[in-house]
C-alpha cells in the first residue's frame, strides 16, 4: 500500500510547486483580505493538500512526514499565511481517523471535505439523554475555518471531566471578526462561538482514550505528536523565503560604502548562517517525525522519548527559523523596513507563528521532563 501512496503524495508536491510562484505574487492581496481567497483554497484542495494525512480508506494519502513537511515549507515560502492554513488543514483532517468509522465515512463522504479549528479548551459539553452533548464555548485561532465544512473545538465533558474534541457543522457556529494581528494576517484565524449546540456522541472524540479505526500504521502515533511538530514547517518555509529575499537584494550597493552587499564578508557569512539554520532544523524536524512514523509502521507505539524528541524538534526549528529571518532582515538594511518588502512580512509572520503554543519553548520543557524521568505530560 505504501508504494501506491508515494506517487500520489509526489503529485501533490509537484502541484504545490506550480502554485508557489503565483502565490508569491499575491501575498499583499492575501494579507489585505485577512483570509485566503476562495480560489486559493480551491487550488489547494484540487492539489490534494488537505488529503495528505487523511486515511486511505477515506481517499487520503497517508503521506510520509518528510513529504508533508516539504509541502508545507514550499507553501509557506510562497506565502506564510497560505502555509499556515495548509498545515492546520492537513492536521485537522486527521479527525477522519479519530471519529468512529461510520461517522468518519459520513463526514468525509467526499475527500475534499475540510475541517478546521483548535484543540485548546474553550467549551463545556453537557451530556444529553440521547448520549450526545449540548456544547457551549468560544475558541480562538480558528485558522481558515470560513472555508471549512466542519469546525473542531475542545470542550470539557460535564459527566466525565475529560476533554473532548467536538466536531460541529461550520454553518452552526458563529464566526467572529476578531482576527486583527501583526503577522499571519491572511490566515483568518478568527474566534468562533457555539451556543447550546447539539453534537452527536459519534462527533465527539476523547483524545486521551481514542483508538483510530484505519489500518494504516501511522495511526499508532498519538494525535498531538502529529499535529504540533507539523506546524513547525511553517516558520521554516518563512525562513526560506527570507533567505531568498536577502539574496535578491544582495546586488544593492550599501550607502556610504560603494560596495555591493554580496561582496561584503559579513553579508556572505549571514547568508551561509541563515541557510545552515534552516537546513539543519528542517532535517532535524523531518528526522524526528520520520522516527515516529517508522516506529509506528513497524507495529509499535512511539515511546515518550520519541515523542519528546519530535516536540523539541518543533520548538528548535521555530527558534532557528526566527533567528534566520531576523538575521536576513537585519543584513538587508533599510530596504527591508518598507511595508511592500517581503522581508518585513517574513519577520511579522515568523514572530506570529512563534507565539503559538505548539511551537513555543514549552516543547523544550516537556522534552526535558521526559529525559529527567518525569511522567510524560498529556500535552506532549
Amino acid at each position: 500500500m505504501a508504494a501506491d501512496r508515494r506517487p500520489t503524495a509526489h503529485r501533490v508536491l509537484t502541484a504545490v510547486r506550480e502554485l508557489a510562484g503565483p502565490l508569491r505574487d499575491r501575498s499583499d492581496e492575501i494579507e489585505a483580505a485577512g483570509e485566503l481567497p476562495a480560489d486559493v483554497v480551491a487550488a489547494l484542495r484540487a492539489a490534494g493538500v488537505f488529503r495528505l494525512w487523511m486515511p486511505v480508506e477515506l481517499g487520503g494519502f497517508e503521506a510520509t512526514p518528510a513529504e508533508v513537511v516539504e509541502v508545507v515549507q514550499v507553501l509557506a515560502a510562497a506565502d506564510g499565511s497560505t502555509g499556515w492554513c495548509a498545515a492546520t488543514g492537513i492536521a485537522s483532517n486527521i479527525a477522519g481517523a479519530l471519529l468512529s468509522e461510520p461517522a468518519a465515512r459520513a463526514v468525509f463522504a467526499s475527500p475534499d471535505v475540510q475541517c478546521g479549528g483548535a484543540l485548546m479548551p474553550g467549551g463545556v459539553a453537557v451530556r444529553q439523554p440521547d448520549g450526545g452533548y449540548l456544547v457551549d464555548g468560544r475558541w480562538s485561532f480558528g485558522s481558515g475555518i470560513r472555508h471549512c465544512e466542519w469546525v473542531i473545538g475542545a470542550a470539557q465533558a460535564d459527566d466525565t471531566g475529560r476533554l473532548l474534541a467536538v466536531l460541529m457543522p461550520a454553518g452552526q457556529v458563529c464566526m467572529l471578526p476578531t482576527w486583527q494581528a501583526i503577522g499571519l494576517d491572511g490566515t483568518g484565524s478568527i474566534d468562533y462561538l457555539a451556543e447550546a449546540l447539539p453534537v452527536p456522541a459519534d462527533h465527539c472524540i476523547d483524545l486521551a482514550t481514542v483508538t483510530p479505526w484505519p489500518a494504516g500504521g501511522m495511526w499508532r502515533i498519538p494525535v498531538r505528536s502529529l499535529l504540533y511538530p507539523l506546524l513547525a514547517a511553517v516558520p521554516l518555509g518563512i525562513g526560506r523565503r527570507a533567505l531568498s529575499e536577502l539574496v535578491a537584494v544582495a546586488d544593492r550597493v550599501r550607502f556610504g560604502t560603494g560596495v555591493r552587499l554580496a561582496d561584503r564578508e559579513p553579508v556572505q557569512a549571514a547568508v551561509g548562517r541563515a541557510q545552515a539554520l534552516i537546513e539543519s532544523s528542517s532535517c532535524h524536524l523531518s528526522g524526528a517525525l520520520q522516527r515516529l512514523h517508522d516506529v509506528a509502521l513497524a507495529g509499535s507505539a512511539p515511546t515518550p522519548s520519541d515523542r519528546a524528541t519530535a516536540r523539541a524538534a518543533a520548538a528548535h526549528a521555530t527558534a532557528q527559523a526566527r533567528e534566520a529571518v531576523t538575521l536576513c532582515y537585519q543584513t538587508a538594511g533599510t530596504v527591508a523596513v518598507y511595508r511592500q518588502h517581503p522581508l518585513q512580512r517574513a519577520v511579522r509572520d515568523v514572530l506570529a507563528a512563534s507565539q503559538h503554543y505548539a511551537l513555543s519553548e514549552q516543547g523544550f520543557t516537556l522534552a526535558g521532563k521526559v529525559s529527567l524521568g518525569f511522567d510524560p505530560d498529556l500535552m506532549l
